[in-house]
């Protein structure tokens, strides 16, 4: 990287560069997490698969994520921040061929859990990288530009995996997804060396996460923001079969399109400051969010595409308003206690997140399963509407979220 002192326009010129490579990396990451959601239904049939074992596809990105508090930060600090980015990349587009060769429901299951494990190493390096890129420059900018390319990514997955599959067939699609790791490579082949923080390399202690989950308000943000991934997993995953059950089933495009209104999370993400000001205290705008996610799970009990459709809005608007909101809310909570390491407040607050999300790819597969859609609604509206009632307890009782 040249020396910022005697270049500072060149460097900034290398450090975009590098970022735009970064974002490759990061979309990419997302979209092959959720290709596979929109193909459920023509997977499940092809391989002879469970509603309960299907969810997996993209649970296991979810469990790797809930376990990666316990590695990432010791692996990057022995392997390096570059290496990990450059390497990882390269191994994630050599997948497409894996993919390509498998024959059966365990092969391809054994591809993405190799897949699920580079994934959280890809993303903790990515995001040292660029608060070490931008730490002279617009760092709020670059990191929302993060926020938002994981959107883009997940959303350009779950429509795109769709689309693709209705016309090239769900493998070859799948195939599709990987290739793209390799056109990062020519903008961060050239990162330079770059630390992890002290503490995001010490051996995390299980007492020193006790310690911050009995902050006062903190199990409780834990909780919510656990609950509603499990909900709104569990709908994107189901999703597809539930519209094979109704009788929409034969169109993997159309099953895309239905994750459209997971962008309306952006906009969520992006106007968090103004929601907040208009509901006057986090707390209100935190029981805005729930209420708008408990009163749009209902369309999930009804056979009608386009309530189902219009509810997926309002349940992913809710979603993003909270997850947006809960993480800050967490930092200050715990850091109002002592506890100062980032680090192991926030890897705390994304197992936690993550662990919601991969229980809600296996157990609402397992109610479908053995007992019907309507007892897996009940379960899903049951955890939301319970999750609201401890919003509403959480707002009463923490005078700090006013």
């Amino acid at each position: 990287m040249p020396n910022t002192s005697q270049h500072p326009h060149l460097h900034q010129r290398a450090a975009l560069r590098a970022y735009f490579g970064l974002m490759i990396v990061t979309a990419c990451c997302f979209a092959m997490e959720y290709a596979p959601q929109p193909m459920y239904n023509t997977i499940s049939r092809a391989w002879s698969v469970s509603r309960t074992n299907i969810g997996m596809l993209v649970g296991i990105f979810m469990l790797s994520l809930t376990l990666s508090p316990l590695f990432a930060g010791l692996l990057l600090s022995r392997i390096g921040i570059r290496r990990a980015i450059v390497f990882s990349s390269l191994i994630l587009g050599s997948s497409s061929l894996a993919i390509w060769l498998v024959g059966d429901f365990g092969q391809l299951m054994a591809v993405r859990a190799v897949q699920a494990l580079l994934m959280p190493i890809v993303l903790t390096a990515v995001m040292t990288a660029v608060s070490s890129l931008f730490r002279h420059f617009d760092l709020s900018r670059a990191l929302a530009g993060y926020v938002a390319t994981n959107l883009v990514g997940s959303l350009a997955g779950r429509i795109g995996g769709g689309v693709g599959a209705q016309f090239f067939g769900w493998q070859q699609t799948l195939v599709l997804f990987c290739l793209p790791f390799f056109a990062a490579l020519p903008f961060i082949w050239r990162l330079p060396d770059i630390k992890l923080p002290a503490d995001a390399v010490q051996r995390p202690k299980m007492r020193d996460y006790l310690a911050i989950a009995r902050t006062p308000g903190v199990a409780s943000l834990l909780l919510i923001e656990a609950c509603g991934l499990f909900v709104f997993n569990a709908v994107g995953n189901m999703l597809p079969l539930r519209m094979a059950e109704i009788g929409h089933g034969n169109s993997d495009a159309l099953a895309g399109m239905m994750y459209a209104g997971y962008s309306i999370g952006l906009a969520a993400s992006l106007f968090l400051n103004p929601i907040r000001r208009l509901c006057r205290s986090s707390a209100r705008t935190l029981i805005f969010a729930s209420a708008v996610f408990v009163l749009t799970t209902t369309s999930m009990a009804t056979q009608s595409l386009w309530i189902i459709f219009l509810g997926i809005w309002g349940m992913a608007f809710g979603q993003f308003l909270s997850h947006s909101l809960s993480p800050g809310l967490i930092n200050q909570l715990a850091t109002q206690s002592g506890h100062t390491s980032r680090a192991l407040v926030n890897g705390l607050y994304l197992s936690c997140f993550y662990f919601g999300g991969f229980i809600g790819a296996w157990l609402p597969g397992l109610m479908y399963n053995h007992f019907g859609w309507g007892a897996c609604y009940a379960m899903m509206q049951a955890t939301i509407c319970i999750t609201f009632i401890i919003v509403l307890r959480l707002a009463k009782n923490m005078p700090a979220l006013h």
